[in-house]
């Protein structure tokens, strides 16, 4: 029987010994946990939110970028033949040892090399959950995660939605930005990929992150962070989820879009 695609790349690529990372151009950015909230792994309502919004297009080899609490990489194993990318070695290690159903990689997707060489058959989706933020060159990194899609393929982006809204919480997680739609369409303008779906998400998500800018933030791990987190997860998302379709032409505390590989 012909191995999967992901276990070739699990083959081809061992945890301790990638002799890639040699190439890494990401150095210096903040990672796994230093980049969100301790309260979000626990954030089960978001986070099924998150994935309905592209719950159709994952499946087949599915490949996560940046898999952080590893929640995503969760659901995502039981909808198509998971892999999850990350640059720092002791990311992945933890969550191959968290998760040892589950596939992971080290890889800087700002070197186009390492995706080619992981996945030299493309995947059919690409799963990418606020990380963009977090890359100075993410003109190169979302041309690269064209290029490994299938054609066919879809990339499936998240990414925090509107400077109006950046505070010390995107700071302290070290965001170089948050997005417009005009600016995420931008970066696929010259790829060759079609829009399915681009829009804000999450409304009153986005209240309460501008509501953050009114306090002084130190840590993304102090109590009243978390707690906004826990409540939010409770009570808010029910009826964001319902005020979402009104106002995901202008508003929302993210930008999602669905691009599909021609």
């Amino acid at each position: 029987m012909r191995r999967s695609l992901l276990t070739r790349a699990r083959t081809r690529h061992r945890l301790h010994g990638s002799n890639l990372l040699s190439q890494s151009t990401t150095e210096g950015l903040k990672v796994g946990a230093d980049t969100y909230s301790s309260a979000i792994a626990d954030a089960q309502n978001y986070m099924n939110w998150v994935i309905d919004q592209f719950r159709p297009y994952l499946k087949g080899a599915i490949l996560e970028v940046g898999f952080g609490h590893g929640l995503y990489s969760r659901v995502l194993g039981e909808l198509g033949d998971y892999c999850g990318v990350d640059h720092d070695r002791e990311s992945v290690e933890r969550a191959a040892k968290a998760m040892p159903d589950r596939k992971f990689a080290i890889c800087d997707i700002l070197v186009r090399d390492q995706l080619s060489s992981l996945f030299p058959q493309g995947v059919d989706a690409v799963f990418t959950i606020n990380v963009l933020e977090h890359i100075e060159d993410d003109a190169t990194a979302v041309a690269n995660l064209v290029q490994v899609l299938k054609p066919g393929g879809h990339l499936l982006i998240s990414v925090p939605a509107l400077m109006l809204l950046y505070n010390d919480l995107d700071r302290l997680a070290g965001h170089c930005r948050r997005y417009t739609t005009a600016r995420l369409a931008k970066l696929l303008a010259d790829q060759p990929v079609e829009l399915v779906r681009l829009n804000y998400f999450n409304p009153i998500g986005g209240l309460g992150w501008l509501a953050n800018r009114l306090k002084r933030h130190q840590s993304l791990n102090d109590s009243a962070v978390n707690g906004q987190i826990a409540l939010f997860d409770k009570y808010a998302v029910p009826l964001s989820r319902a005020l979402d379709p009104l106002s995901r032409s202008f508003f929302g505390q993210s930008v999602t879009c669905i691009a599909r590989r021609l």
